[in-house]
Formats: structure tokens, sequence, C-alpha cells
């Protein structure tokens, strides 16, 4: 089967944690014997696309570019006068309500982020390259399921679910932090655009199985597949590390940890860093006893030099990817409760969960790791043999989604 994975986020380098999810996604497919497109909406809001690494990644002839160039209006209104419509008067109104101070001048537009001209250009490639499946990353672009013909399989990879997620924010330093946030509603339009909508975590799942209610889209959870190549082995530093892009969860989040808990763990262990990987370190400020290693191209390399994983995430939804990636570097992970959110118990046999705000008990998990080598090491063969096992059940439910039988 030809399957086209249609997104505006690069897959590679995968340096953040969405970034991943669709490389190893894509992986997965084609390691289910399926022919990968990867159809890249070009987009000025990433600035480090780069196209010789994907042709590597998917093949001479897999990759492919659609353009969100801006046409005039008359040409915009002629090719789908309603989304013109519909965003201008939405977003008039939305200016008003934020003046207000009003919760609806939070919202987004469901299309916000799309452009007529991108289900044009993908209509195009499907026809060119009868293409038999196609995977569209994010429910803001779930518009360009439209008009591709009826025996098309549309499968909508969420990695998160936008309903309401500004009210996470609103009480934090930046409370348009929340990058994208929809009504309920909207956000059911999306997922009855698709045949099979994809939720990253089970709990998410049973959510969105409630909002649809009996309507037809099926529902089912594949989490992020687990890259089981990366597995650390030399355990010798006590360092410990925080893995994560620079969104306003993870700075909010980690500025808290720097305040609250490493001044507890460096005043027990001196000598002991935090060691920071990945476009986070662009929103920390330089700090005693953080190392920052900035984007790294190996996340065994960032493991290694710390082999204890930190996730002292306070606020957000979906699954976090920083988790589940120590897990298959088989590495012990210390997080909070909102961190572990979206694992279940099974899974976390290497993790050390401590309440949100618990800020002594999470410097005395820490220390305890970075005591002991052996201890490091076995907790990590337990999070490593938990990875295994994760990995099988998520490839078997993508297996699932994409056996499915078109009438």
């Amino acid at each position: 089967m030809r399957v086209a994975f249609v997104s505006a986020i690069p897959a590679v380098p995968a340096n953040a944690g969405n970034r991943s999810r669709i490389l190893q996604l894509t992986r997965a497919v084609r390691s289910l014997g399926h022919d990968v497109h990867f159809v890249y909406i070009d987009t000025p809001i990433i600035a480090d696309f780069d196209p010789a690494a994907h042709e590597v990644e998917f093949g001479s002839g897999h990759l492919h570019f659609v353009s969100r160039k801006r046409d005039s209006l008359k040409e915009r209104l002629a090719e789908d006068p309603a989304f013109e419509v519909g965003l201008t008067l939405f977003r008039a109104v939305r200016k008003i309500y934020r003046l207000l101070g009003r919760d609806r001048g939070f919202y987004n537009y469901l299309d916000e982020f799309y452009y007529p001209e991108i289900g044009r250009q993908i209509r195009d490639v499907q026809r060119r390259l009868g293409i038999d499946a196609v995977i569209v990353e994010y429910a803001f672009h779930s518009r360009a399921f439209r008009g591709l013909p009826a025996d098309v399989l549309r499968i909508l990879d969420t990695h998160d679910s936008f309903a309401d997620r500004h009210r996470a924010f609103v009480k934090t330093p930046n409370k348009y932090g929340y990058w994208f946030s929809v009504p309920p509603k909207a956000e059911r339009k999306a997922f009855r655009r698709a045949d099979v909508v994809l939720s990253i975590q089970e709990e998410e799942e049973r959510i969105f199985r409630q909002l649809l209610g009996n309507e037809t889209p099926t529902v089912t959870t594949v989490s992020h597949i687990l890259d089981l190549n990366q597995r650390v082995e030399d355990f010798t530093s006590d360092d410990f590390l925080f893995l994560g892009s620079g969104n306003d969860a993870n700075a909010i989040s980690l500025n808290g940890f720097l305040q609250n808990v490493l001044p507890l763990v460096r005043a027990a262990r001196p000598g002991i860093r935090l060691v920071l990987a990945g476009s986070i370190c662009d929103r920390i400020k330089d700090t005693e006893g953080v190392l920052k290693l900035g984007r790294v191209d190996s996340l065994k390399d960032a493991f290694s030099r710390a082999p204890v994983s930190i996730n002292p995430i306070t606020l957000g939804t979906g699954i976090n990817i920083k988790l589940l990636d120590a897990l298959a570097a088989g590495v012990p992970t210390v997080s909070t409760q909102t961190g572990a959110r979206g694992l279940s118990e099974h899974y976390r046999n290497g993790v050390i969960v401590v309440d949100d705000g618990d800020h002594q008990a999470f410097a005395n998990a820490v220390l305890w790791l970075a005591s002991s080598q052996q201890q490091r090491r076995e907790l990590g063969d337990r999070a490593f043999t938990d990875a295994v096992e994760w990995k099988r059940r998520q490839m078997a439910a993508l297996g699932n989604v994409l056996d499915v039988k078109r009438d």
C-alpha cells in the first residue's frame, strides 16, 4: 500500500518530541512493508527544514512539497470561499473577545494554519502517485482530507488533544503559550473528516470516543513507537538529563525545577550537574550546575552523558515523548505525576513518580539514583524491558489500522 504522510513538521532531525513521533511512525509504517511518501507543507514557521536529510530518509522520489503561499484574495475565494469567509469572521470576533478578556478570545479557528492551496496540491500528489492512505499530522491540517477519493484511507495523527487546551496556561507567566486551542465541537469536526483517529495515549482515546459518541470515525491508540537501537550501556556518570524542546510547558516546568529542586540536589551533592539537551537550552538562563548541550543528533550520546532522565512537567496534555525515549534508551526516569500522564503502571518499572510540587521527594529520588551506578543500571534494565513490550503493542495496533479493508 502507498501511504503519504502530510506534515508541516519536519521528521529529521528528530530533535523535538513531535518530530521524533513523526519519524518513528513513518519508519514503523515502512517496516510493515508499505511504500511511504513524505509530503511536507512548506511554512515560514520552520526555519531548519533539511531537504537533503529528508531525501536520504525517505528515498528518491518519496519527498514532496506543497506550498502555503498566499494567492490573491480573489483566487482564494474562488478555491474555497467558506474557508476564507469563516476565518476572517472568526478572527474579527476573537479580537473583540480578547479585548473583553473572555474565554473565547483564546480559541483558534480549527483551520487557522491551513490554506486552500494545500488541499489542491495534496490531491494532485495523491492522483499522480496512486496513494492508498493519507496520514495527516495534527487536527489543524485535517481539512487536507477534503476532496480525496472515497477509497483513500484517511488517518488523523492527533499528537494531542487541543480541546480547551489554553485553560492549562491562562494562569502561567505566558497565558498564550498553549500554541493551539479549539472548542470541543471544533475538535470533533476535525475527527469527522477522518476514517481513523490516532490518539497518543489511552485516556485521550476514551475522551475522543466520548466526544464523537456514535459517529463513524474509528478511534484507536497508536502511541509513540520507540527506537530500540539507542540503548545506553555506560552508567558511569551520576549527572542527570532533561531532554526537550523549547515549548512553554517545558520551559515553565523546568524553571520551576531549577528554582525549587536543583538547589536541594546540589546542597547534598555539589558536584552533580543537570544536563540539558534540545532546544529547551535556548529558553533557560545560564545557571550554575547546568550544562547545555543544545540540539543533539544522538539520544544515546546524550543519555550516556547523563544516564538518569528527569521529567518535572507540571502542565500540558498528551504523553511525554521524552519519557518514552528514556525507556527506549534504557535509563531510569524521575517524573512528576503530570509528567507520567498516559503511561500506565505496567510500564513504570523504570520510572520513579513523585507528586507534583513535592520538591524534596523529587530531589531525594535524583540523589538516590545518583548514589549508585548499580541502581541506575537495574532500573534502566527494567525501563528497557518495558520499552520492548511497549513497542510490540504499538506496532500491533498500527498494523491493525493499516489492515483495514476498504469497501
